[in-house]
């Protein structure tokens, strides 16, 4: 067992200490935090949103990174989220701190456990022009959308015949796609 960190830490302590540690770990307002444990819906979920995202747009534009890499979402805290889509840097363009963390994502996804804690953090990014949530147990997504702003409240969207419009990346996510064979609550 490692000792315990000082709190609060910086970003670079947080990322030497969590070196060391067993289980991937978010930083929030410098204190480590375990994000929550995934469900297989939870993975199917993620992993259908990544192949149709992965389809959907050009490569030479966009990356698609599912596996929860490392956001900046302020001054203290690092958020992983499970799926997000940046502008595409060659891996030889990206700098050391770069390849941890993340700077430049233009759509966050994240499952339905984070959605009252870290939408203020995600809407935070400059970069950042959606924000998604997907319930893992239901056909609901709750979306956040720039434009000219942030609104104060998510657009939710239900049912399998719902889409998610990404402006800033010119697609619709079908949620009939996204919950295929995914066992989902009954109504």
């Amino acid at each position: 067992m490692h000792a315990e960190p000082r709190l609060p830490m910086e970003k670079a302590q947080f990322f030497k200490w969590s070196e060391r540690q067993t289980r991937r770990l978010e930083l929030a307002n410098g204190r480590p935090i375990l994000p929550e444990e995934h469900s297989r819906a939870h993975s199917a979920i993620c992993t259908k949103i990544v192949f149709q995202l992965a389809s959907m747009l050009d490569t030479r534009r966009y990356s698609v990174i599912g596996g929860r890499f490392a956001l900046e979402t302020g001054p203290r805290s690092i958020r992983l989220p499970d799926v997000m889509v940046e502008p595409y840097i060659a891996d030889n363009a990206i700098s050391a701190s770069d390849a941890l963390l993340h700077r430049r994502g233009a759509l966050a996804l994240d499952d339905a456990c984070r959605l009252s804690r870290e939408a203020r953090q995600y809407k935070g990014l400059a970069a950042l022009g959606s924000y998604v949530v997907c319930a893992q147990d239901e056909a609901r997504v709750w979306l956040w959308t720039r434009s000219n702003g942030w609104p104060d409240a998510p657009e939710v969207l239900e049912g399998p015949d719902a889409a998610v419009a990404v402006p800033v990346l010119g697609i619709t996510l079908p949620l009939a796609d996204i919950y295929r064979n995914v066992t989902v609550r009954d109504e």
